[in-house]
């Protein structure tokens, strides 16, 4: 960092310039190199960013009709945010979002759009945690037909649903039906690196799960119905 002595010809200057950034403080004006931290994504991020960077390079291999077929697709129809958000999308996003739900259980992606189906959330339920299992519960069995998309947290200080906090998909299926609990012990270890028993008997924070329910075949899936747990 260096204090900055302006002349008569330039009074200030704010902003960055080729990596070094002016600004004012306390101590006057000063100028500082831009910092540019570095980002190691995780295995999970990494295969992410990957695969939609194929994704990105894959659309221009596709027909102007099936270009067309997604742009009319983006004009007919809303995209459902995960936070219930209504948005109106390009042909090219809808097929980046479309195949990267169906990258969960496909690695080829489908050249034209998906025929198309509204999914709802899933049903209201409850995130149970004792020293034996952190589980979904619902308070009456659902019948399900779909696929069940799940998302953890890592462990939080916070406590509140309204913070998005950054949750990570760790698993899809169909359960039979009814529903009426989902363990989910196996797959906070498997992201987390801990074990459950231990970390609920040593730990004071909180885990939220969110479910989306669609069809991965067609990329297509609700928002998200979510809940929280305090565990201490």
């Amino acid at each position: 960092m260096a204090r900055v002595t302006y002349g008569s010809g330039i009074t200030e200057l704010a902003g960055s310039i080729g990596g070094v950034t002016y600004q004012k403080n306390a101590s006057g004006n000063i100028a500082k190199l831009r910092s540019n931290p570095t980002v190691n994504p995780t295995s999970r991020q990494a295969g992410y960013q990957t695969y939609l960077a194929y994704l990105v390079s894959s659309w221009s291999t596709l027909s102007q009709a099936n270009k067309d077929l997604w742009d009319t697709f983006a004009v007919d129809h809303l995209h459902t945010t995960p936070w219930g958000e209504s948005k109106k999308l390009s042909g090219y996003q809808w097929f980046l979002s479309t195949e990267l739900i169906r990258h969960r259980a496909y690695d080829v992606f489908e050249p034209a759009p998906p025929s198309w189906v509204a999914y709802s959330p899933p049903d209201v339920f409850t995130l149970a945690a004792t020293v034996d299992h952190l589980r979904c519960e619902w308070a009456a069995p659902y019948s399900l037909n779909v696929h069940l998309l799940v998302y953890l947290s890592l462990p939080l200080r916070q406590s509140s649903l309204k913070l998005r906090r950054s949750t990570f998909y760790v698993t899809y299926n169909i359960t039979p039906d009814p529903i009426s609990t989902l363990d989910l012990t196996t797959f906070f270890e498997d992201l987390t690196g801990v074990t459950w028993a231990n970390f609920f008997n040593n730990s004071n924070a909180h885990v939220i799960c969110r479910l989306r329910q669609g069809h991965i075949s067609k990329g297509l899936v609700s928002s998200y119905t979510s809940a929280i747990v305090k565990i201490d």
